[in-house]
């Protein structure tokens, strides 16, 4: 399957570098403005998002926002790439629901490598996606991607719902961060664990306040699903 990717990057020699390693398995179209960027991802399919967090004419979480309001950006996976000015970065970008982050300058082999990693994560669990699962009101359906609360639909970010179906498979038992951080996003567990922090409370507020409570956090170590007392 020939996968087809947005490089949204504004560098014009570090956006050719990154077509020239890539353009061998797949399908590349690029930008270097974010208002071309939206456009032309609202007229074409595409797989996955390489995106500049860094844009010349709008920055990269405003293009996030935008993106994720969009039925064809709601679930598009998406790897930023950003100068991380400060720890918060990283953090902010997964709170848009980026899929990977990449400090720049980046090696262009690292930025394939993780690519590759989102689409093969993503495709993978379309094939192999498990069953429906209800425990305390929450219910899950993986082969369509649908999460309800006591009957009413939860819209999730595909991260945002790898997240809760995790926990809730391995309900009753602590998940590290690491643990979390490698099983929803393939990411190294040596990697910025307050991603994973980001993620949890994201997930918790579109829960709601009952449906919440269910995902405990562990001091020091985790988080671990319980459901209600029967």
């Amino acid at each position: 399957m020939a996968y087809r990717l947005m490089v949204g990057v504004a560098d014009p020699k570090e956006a050719e570098a990154i077509v020239r390693v890539l353009a061998g398995d797949f399908t590349i179209d690029s930008c270097r403005m974010a208002e071309q960027l939206l456009q032309k991802l609202s007229k074409a399919n595409h797989d996955l998002l390489l995106l500049d967090m860094d844009m010349p004419d709008m920055p990269g979480t405003a293009v996030l926002r935008i993106l994720r309001h969009t039925d064809h950006g709601m679930d598009l996976p998406v790897v930023a790439m950003g100068l991380r000015k400060g720890p918060e970065d990283p953090v902010q970008a997964f709170d848009l629901g980026v899929d990977d982050f990449l400090a720049k300058p980046c090696d262009m082999r690292e930025v394939a490598a993780r690519v590759r990693a989102v689409l093969r994560r993503k495709f993978e669990r379309l094939d192999h996606r498990g069953s429906a699962l209800s425990i305390g009101g929450i219910d899950i359906d993986p082969s369509q991607r649908r999460c309800a609360v006591d009957g009413q639909r939860v819209k999730l970010r595909p991260g945002e719902f790898n997240l809760l179906e995790i926990l809730m498979r391995k309900a009753g038992r602590v998940l590290t961060r690491p643990y979390i951080l490698t099983a929803v996003s393939g990411m190294s567990p040596m990697a910025n664990t307050r991603a994973v922090d980001v993620m949890i409370g994201r997930l918790r507020r579109k829960l709601g306040d009952r449906a919440r409570g269910m995902i405990e956090t562990v001091s020091k170590m985790g988080y671990c699903f319980m459901p209600p007392e029967p």
